[in-house]
């Protein structure tokens, strides 16, 4: 579990808004840098929709790989995009963002790839 109290400067609590907690985080990795990763939100628990919403378009997030995410974030901007959070450092020299599509999709950037942030986590 990754818990605000313990870890206040964690990536994590400076992308998602300031009431995140703790979270329960899995991380798996597949084939060809493919990454999946699974979030349970403690505190604040998830809301669970009042009835199924199938014709709501979108998903939690994606994450790419790109050379340079603050590049990425100023195209996105340029096209009715926006940053969410900060963008934060993921070891030495690899950086991450959040960003939103102008329909409120939620897309992680990744300077490098997921096996390689894997690889250094911890």
């Amino acid at each position: 579990m990754t818990d605000k109290s313990s870890a206040p400067d964690g990536p994590i609590f400076k992308i998602y808004p300031k009431n995140l907690q703790k979270v329960k985080i899995a991380w798996m990795s597949a084939g060809n840098g493919v990454g999946f990763e699974v979030f349970e939100f403690i505190e604040p628990p998830h809301k669970p929709a009042p009835e199924f919403e199938y014709n709501r378009a979108g998903f939690f997030h994606i994450a790419v790989t790109a050379p340079d995410p603050d590049e990425v974030v100023k195209r996105a901007v340029a096209e009715g995009g926006k940053q969410v959070g900060e963008t934060v450092a993921m070891g030495p020299t690899e950086r991450a963002l959040y960003l939103s599509d102008p329909w409120g999709n939620v897309v992680e950037v990744l300077s490098c790839s997921y096996e390689a942030l894997m690889a250094n986590a911890g």
